[in-house]
Parts: C-alpha cells; structure tokens; sequence
C-alpha cells in the first residue's frame, strides 16, 4: 500500500512540512511520485519513520537520528545509556529542588520566617555549583553534608582561616596547621574520598566571583590552607628525610600540591573507566606520575623508599586527599605495566623475536 504525504502525516503524527525537512535532510526519502509528482511512501517508509521517531523520543537530533539509521551513528546502547544518566540528572535535580521546598515549608509552617538573602544566597550557589558538579554530585554533597555538622562548621573555620590571613599569622604557625588539619578533616566528611569533589570546590571557589562572594573562600584562603598542609608533612618528613632531601621537598613540595589533588582526582576517573591493562592512557597517567614523584622528592630510589615509609607510618598526611588504598594498588599495577611495556620496548631486535 503505497500513501501520499498528506495520508502519512496524518497517520503519524507528523507535519507535511516535517515530512518535507526529513526529505531535505536525507532522513526519510519518498520510495515513489505519482505521475503528477505527488510523494508516495511505502511500508518500507513508515517502518523507517516510526524508527525516527522512536530515537527522537530518546533525545537524539535529526543529524544522529539520519546517522544512526543509516549505519553511522554511534552504538544504541550507548546512546541509551547516555539518556537514563540524563533521566538521573533530571530525576536529582527534582529530587534536591523537592528538599528544598519542603525545607521552606516547614520554616514557614512552623512560623520561622527564612531570612531572605539566606534563600538568595542559597539560590546562587545552586546555581554556581551547577556549572562545575553534576546533579548526582550535588545530590550526594547534600546527603553527607546533612549527615553532619558541615554546614555550622564550615563557616567557623572559615572565619578563623580568614582571621589569621588577616592578622598576617603565618601557614608555619601551628594555629594555621590546626585548623588546615580541622580543614582536612571536614573535607573527608563531606566528600568521602573521591579526590573530584575537592577538585571541582577548589577550581569553583578559585575562579568564580560569585562562589567567593557566598563562602568567603578564595584562591589566596586555599592556598594558604596547602601551604599550612605542606608544613605539616615538612614536620613528618624532618624526620625521615636528610636535610638535602627535605630541603628539596620544601622548594618543590609545596608547589605541586595542587597538582597532586589533580593527579588523585585524574586517576580517581580512569580507575572508574576501568581500562585494559596496559592502555594508553594508563601509560599516560603513569609517566606524569613518575614525573610528579621525580619533581617533589627528586629521582633517587633511596628517597622514595623513605617517603613511602613516612606515608606508611603516618597515614594522616593523605587523609582527606582522595589518594585511598585502592588508588595506592590501581598506580602500583600501572607502574609495572609501564615498566614491562618499557622493557620491552628497549630490547635489541633480536631479543624481541
């Protein structure tokens, strides 16, 4: 049975004019004309615009729906995957938006008027935090934030980290290790060990006025917190390390704490993706690995096996960064990888034969 356009939009729901854009696009192409010129689509056709339809309804454009119906597209699962994460963000956002009305309510209902620039200060953050976490990232912060005192505390210790940047008290002092130590410590609580959420917060509050405004952190407040955090494992590592070695350490240390946190938080998304042993960019996580370790401690053997005794022996200087026992085993596996692939590489020819 052979229908002419009109029939067929009619008969699915779509527009003549639909129809018309589909054929221009090489989405959908008439099978026939009558001898006037009139579109005749046949069961072929239809069968091809129910297709069109059922993957628009799964959020594709008209280009990946063309793309995915004639072979070139990526692979449907994927793509099905990629709109039930969607769906969780969407789900999520509903879900917090719903927490906060009804947190609303019961302020009102129980006749404590909220303060309006704490809902409009609320309100920006949301908004900010959006543009750097996903809806299931700022889910989970609220959850762990409201298991705790996070909210009464973070404000206090901000306060007093401010207090002593203010009065010009230096990182060394031990008030300002206290508190980078009180720091740490609240960063754990509410943001479990995934190294991406301190990440994320500290690119937030480095970059973002209006993040600075609400919080009263800054990047100058975060750096004065890594450098009180360096003079704590200076303290550890006085005890482990020559005096050649620490003072390498001082001058590069400190500087590569940053780097750190990013390197913790790179590795914390590959381990997720859970690549094949020896991929690429396993190896290439690993080589800016040995590099970091080289530029923090230097290149001797001797002096790693003392930071690893230190770190061993005082597993507080890694709280809180993300860097967990897992992430210790998952670099280790890449570290002999990339040895055997270096090996191997360096073999004389006739060796690899």
């Amino acid at each position: 049975m052979l229908l002419k356009i009109g029939e067929l939009a009619k008969r699915i729901g779509l527009t003549i004019r639909a129809l018309h854009h589909y054929e221009e696009i090489g989405l959908v192409q008439p099978s026939s004309r009558t001898a006037s010129g009139y579109r005749l689509y046949n069961r072929d056709d239809v069968a091809r615009l129910h297709r069109v339809q059922a993957l628009r309804g799964l959020g594709l454009s008209l280009a990946e729906t063309r793309d995915m119906l004639n072979g070139g597209g990526a692979d449907l699962r994927q793509l099905i995957r990629q709109q039930m994460c969607a769906i969780d963000r969407q789900i999520a956002d509903a879900n917090d938006l719903r927490e906060r009305l009804a947190t609303l309510e019961e302020k009102l209902s129980s006749e404590k008027e909220p303060e309006l620039d704490e809902w409009l200060n609320t309100l920006r953050l949301m908004t900010t935090q959006r543009q750097y976490f996903s809806a299931e990232e700022i889910a989970i912060f609220q959850k762990r934030a409201a298991q705790n005192n996070f909210r009464q505390e973070w404000p206090k210790l901000v306060t007093a980290v401010r207090s002593l940047m203010e009065n010009s008290i230096s990182a060394t002092d031990i008030r300002a290790k206290n508190l980078a130590r009180a720091w740490m410590d609240l960063c754990k609580t509410s943001m479990g060990d995934d190294p991406r959420f301190f990440v994320k917060l500290s690119n937030m509050h480095r970059t973002d006025f209006s993040a600075q405004a609400i919080t009263g952190i800054d990047g100058e407040l975060l750096d004065f917190i890594l450098h009180a955090l360096h003079e704590i494992r200076c303290d550890i590592f006085a005890n482990y390390l020559d005096q050649d070695e620490l003072q390498h350490y001082r001058k590069h240390g400190q500087k590569n704490m940053q780097e750190w946190l990013n390197t913790f938080a790179q590795t914390r998304q590959l381990m997720e993706s859970k690549p094949a042993p020896g991929h690429p960019d396993i190896m290439k996580l690993m080589r800016h690995w040995q590099w970091l370790i080289a530029d923090t401690w230097g290149t001797n053997p001797a002096t790693h096996a003392k930071v690893q005794t230190a770190h061993e022996q005082h597993p507080e200087m890694l709280a809180g960064s993300g860097y967990t026992a897992d992430m210790k085993q998952f670099v280790e596996q890449g570290m002999l990888a990339l040895m055997v692939s270096d090996m191997s590489a360096n073999l004389p020819d006739h060796a690899a034969r």
